[in-house]
């Protein structure tokens, strides 16, 4: 008869330890804090102009439909640690990566100064296009999202990136995703 009671207390515990596994799984990730902060002498270079053209288009296909970047904020980032700690903690890599809007957003601490001042923005057109003039030789980063309402206006695409190298005065065209 002993052995009763203390089943019934495993199996209580066991249930315990499964609801607080499981009330873990629905708690969001904390802020990602990225501990290298962009060395001014590092990115220097991609304040100045130059001769190369950084052009793209950048869509998604749900079903037979074909959805574009279409009003939607294109960034070329330079490179640098903190930007390949950025792309990788986002897109689990550095080099060319997706991120479903259903994953939700990877929240920072807070952004370096100097990451925010030297991206470069504008804003994709209907079709998906963007482009990028006067930009310096050196390694970059293309990105951005491709949205749209799915059902129960649930937020449908994701966000995108590509690392490009871009030197001698080029076009460098870029598909995303």
């Amino acid at each position: 008869m002993k052995t009763l009671p203390l089943a019934l207390g495993l199996a209580a515990a066991f249930a315990a330890a499964g609801c607080s596994q499981l009330d873990q799984a629905f708690v969001p990730p904390p802020p990602s804090a990225l501990s290298q902060p962009i060395q001014a002498a590092e990115i220097d270079w991609s304040r100045r102009s130059g001769a190369n053209t950084v052009s793209g288009i950048a869509t998604m296909k749900a079903g037979d439909t074909t959805h574009t970047c279409g009003g939607q904020a294109a960034n070329l980032v330079p490179d640098s640690a903190y930007a390949r700690a950025r792309m990788t903690a986002i897109f689990g890599n550095d080099q060319r990566g997706t991120r479903a809007s259903a994953q939700g957003p990877v929240k920072f601490d807070r952004d370096d100064p100097l990451y925010v001042s030297t991206l470069r923005r504008t804003t994709c057109d209907a079709s998906g296009s963007f482009s990028f003039p006067r930009v310096p030789d050196g390694v970059w980063y293309v990105t951005t999202s491709v949205k749209w309402d799915g059902p129960g206006d649930r937020a449908e695409g994701g966000s995108m990136m590509k690392r490009v190298d871009v030197r001698g005065g080029k076009l460098v065209k870029v598909t995303l995703p």
